[in-house]
């Protein structure tokens, strides 16, 4: 079985290197980028100042705040009928830029969750959102939207949450992770696990960007690190960051980070019989 493997895309078309494939997986974040410099620069002002109360929204008005949010909806949904056109399988995850809902918003656009409008009507993918799903032999189990750890693993995370803060994020941790074993123990067949994001402290989640705050800081998902860990996944594959694009082995599990962009595509060929990897190739179509 051969799969073709997109990275985070962000409203960009892919370009599709390889040929003959049997189906396609795709990690999450399609939507395109149209408030992503006004949402950094809102974060950015309440980091410094945490006093500062004002949303991004406010800041440029709702009225424009939603027209780009649907416009970032618009533009991911003709990445998804671009790849259901091909007609095989597309399993897939939404990413955190995927418009999932932000529960805690009170800009309603912003808190409604367009992922079950995004997928719909377009039959040949298949979301595995905290779900399993069988293919060939093969279990895929999906683990959407998560864009970090999942609890804070450094002290200046931690001291930004108040105590009933840091609560909450480690029930809702607990919660998933234990939605997420049992599906690994209910599992008969060799694993591909897709987080969103890649699994915490290894090279594929490391900040390499100088000019950021957390330079050299891990970001990955800790529920992603400690489930390969445990049940060793014949692969693990996420993106998020958009640093890299390649893979690393964590135990007897292969993981990869699916990469940034349209240029980006990886081939992995599995063996149906052996319930191994035959291959993987990566391929970045260069600049210019």
């Amino acid at each position: 079985m051969k799969i073709i493997l997109i990275g985070d895309l962000h409203g960009n078309k892919p370009l599709i290197h390889f040929k003959d494939f049997d189906m396609i997986i795709a990690p999450g974040d399609f939507c395109s980028d149209a408030s992503r410099k006004y949402i950094f620069q809102n974060l950015i002002r309440q980091r410094d100042n945490p006093d500062y109360k004002i949303e991004w929204y406010d800041e440029i008005g709702k009225k424009k705040a939603k027209q780009m949010l649907d416009k970032s909806w618009k533009d991911g949904r003709k990445i998804l009928e671009f790849l259901n056109s091909f007609d095989v399988p597309v399993f897939l995850v939404p990413g955190n830029w995927d418009q999932t809902g932000e529960e805690d918003s009170e800009f309603k656009r912003e808190k409604e969750n367009n992922w079950p409008r995004f997928i719909k009507g377009l039959e040949n993918l298949r979301d595995v959102h905290f779900r399993k799903r069988s293919l060939d032999g093969f279990d895929f189990i999906g683990y959407g939207v998560v864009s970090g750890p999942e609890v804070p693993q450094y002290k200046e995370d931690r001291e930004r949450l108040t105590r009933d803060e840091l609560r909450k994020q480690k029930t809702e941790y607990e919660t998933k992770k234990k939605r997420l074993s049992k599906l690994f123990q209910k599992s008969e067949n060799p694993i591909v696990f897709m987080p969103h994001n890649v699994p915490f402290k290894t090279r594929l989640d490391m900040i390499t960007n100088k000019e950021s705050p957390k330079y050299g800081y891990h970001y990955g998902s800790v529920i992603a690190r400690e489930l390969v860990e445990k049940y060793q996944p014949l692969l693990c594959i996420g993106g998020h960051m958009h640093e890299h694009f390649g893979k690393q082995n964590i135990g007897k599990t292969v993981c990869i980070n699916a990469g940034f962009g349209s240029k980006v595509n990886t081939l992995i060929d599995l063996d149906e019989e052996k319930g191994k990897i035959r291959s993987i190739k990566f391929y970045r179509k260069p600049y210019g």
